[in-house]
């Protein structure tokens, strides 16, 4: 009896013992046993660095000048010299219009430009006329007086003589003196003749000028040499960029001029209005030729507007182009605008113009371009891949096979990668996969090449 007491009591401690190496070891084995997280890393290396900024959307290959070329004059198509993609030079005739009216115009100014100067021909060769018989007169006039002179000392002396050959002597004086006095009066003048003259031949020269200058209008010609982008007229079409052909019926008084001048002073104001010229009916105020100089080549993009204080005139940029998305092409900020713009989706943006430094001639207008700004940059500088960081304040490390969270202080930096200015040191490693589930401060993570998708 006294044996089996204490048998008892080792029997019931080995069969709580049992108990809880059941019950007790899987719990053990649940709480004690980590996760294991799988991470991509990066060692935390020095090199250079650049703040970039990204255009809004993409940009535009622009040619230097771009115009839409539109006729001085109202009238028909009757010659079209160019199409699309030849090369013209300054002043090549591109489309000609009717001239008809035009050349009359010029031979009627031709006209009265002779009259003009066959009027002042005929009066300075009357002056040289009318002189002549002054200076005869002046000597007729002198040798009458002597004779008058002569007869009344004669007859003052009794000699020879009588009163009535005075009288006579007296009278062919004053008939010749009158005479002298009346075509001296004539000639003097002369001068205001001959520049009245001189002011008809003037203004007959300016309506021809202005004749010649309607009717070189008609010829439409290339205002810089360039590229023929587009032509947009056919043969037989009215068109017209200004008002002032029309008003031009003819040179009688200064009509000529009038019309002329309007066609100077509205040619550009007719086009930009959109209206017909004249009321005649079927006028197209547009241009015939679409021309552009595209000798230098720029790109046009927007920005957000928030980088506005960061750009500045020669900021180096990187372009590329669809046609060559493997190649950078280096530019230069040429222009940044004054204004804000807001677009139809509520952004606000303003455009910058970029110079094309190189390859201009593998380009054309009209072709789309991304465009990234270098704003700064930095070398020798200790950096992190963007996507490594949390809120762009905050990095994991690798300690002892664990994630440290880290407060990150960022510098300069791009969608790639930014500068560290504290926080973290050169060959530490650095996380790179921070958005893997399950990963937090402290939790024990095995390093992979890649993780699966």
């Amino acid at each position: 009896m006294a044996a089996s007491k204490p048998f008892k009591v080792i029997r019931k401690l080995f069969g709580w013992l049992i108990f809880l190496s059941l019950i007790g070891g899987p719990a053990t084995w649940f709480y004690l046993q980590e996760p294991v997280i799988d991470v991509t890393v990066t060692t935390l290396t020095r090199g250079n660095i650049e703040q970039t900024i990204s255009a809004f959307s993409s940009g535009t290959v622009e040619p230097e000048i771009s115009s839409m070329v539109a006729p001085e004059s109202i009238g028909k198509v009757v010659a079209i010299y160019v199409k699309k993609g030849e090369r013209v030079e300054k002043g090549d005739v591109l489309v000609e219009l009717d001239s008809t009216q035009q050349v009359l115009q010029v031979g009627q100014a031709e006209a009265r430009l002779r009259q003009a100067e066959l009027g002042k021909k005929l009066v300075q060769e009357q002056q040289v006329h009318d002189q002549g018989r002054i200076d005869l007169l002046k000597r007729t006039r002198d040798l009458a007086a002597h004779e008058l002179t002569k007869d009344k000392k004669l007859l003052e002396a009794a000699d020879v003589g009588s009163e009535s050959m005075v009288n006579m002597a007296e009278i062919n004086y004053n008939q010749v003196d009158d005479t002298y006095k009346n075509l001296s009066n004539l000639v003097s003048l002369y001068p205001l003749r001959i520049e009245e003259v001189e002011t008809a031949r003037v203004g007959a020269t300016l309506l021809l000028e202005q004749a010649q200058v309607a009717a070189d209008w008609t010829k439409v010609r290339a205002p810089f040499a360039g590229l023929i982008a587009d032509v947009t007229v056919e043969l037989g079409e009215i068109v017209g960029g200004g008002l002032g052909a029309g008003l031009g019926g003819g040179l009688g008084g200064g009509a000529m001029m009038g019309g002329a001048g309007a066609m100077g002073a509205m040619g550009g104001a007719a086009m930009a209005a959109g209206g017909g010229a004249g009321g005649l009916s079927g006028v197209s105020p547009l241009a015939v030729v679409h021309l552009v100089d595209d000798s230098d080549l720029y790109v046009k993009a927007p920005f957000d507007e928030s980088t506005f204080g960061k750009l500045e005139l020669g900021q180096p940029v990187r372009l590329t182009f669809d046609p060559y998305p493997d190649e950078e092409f280096p530019g230069r900020v040429s222009h940044v605008a004054a204004t804000v713009t807001r677009n139809l989706d509520r952004s606000r943006t303003f455009e910058v113009e970029i110079l094309i430094e190189e390859g201009k001639d593998r380009l054309i207008p009209g072709m789309s371009a991304d465009a990234i700004i270098i704003a700064d940059s930095k070398e020798d500088v200790l950096f992190v891949p963007t996507e490594a960081l949390v809120r762009e304040e905050e990095g994991y490390v690798v300690e002892d096979g664990r994630a440290v969270l880290r407060k990150v202080t960022m510098g300069i930096g791009n969608w790639m990668h930014r500068e560290v200015l504290d926080g973290l040191h050169e060959n530490e490693v650095l996380i790179t996969s921070v958005s893997v589930k399950g990963l937090k401060n402290g939790t024990k993570v095995n390093i992979v090449d890649s993780l699966e998708l």
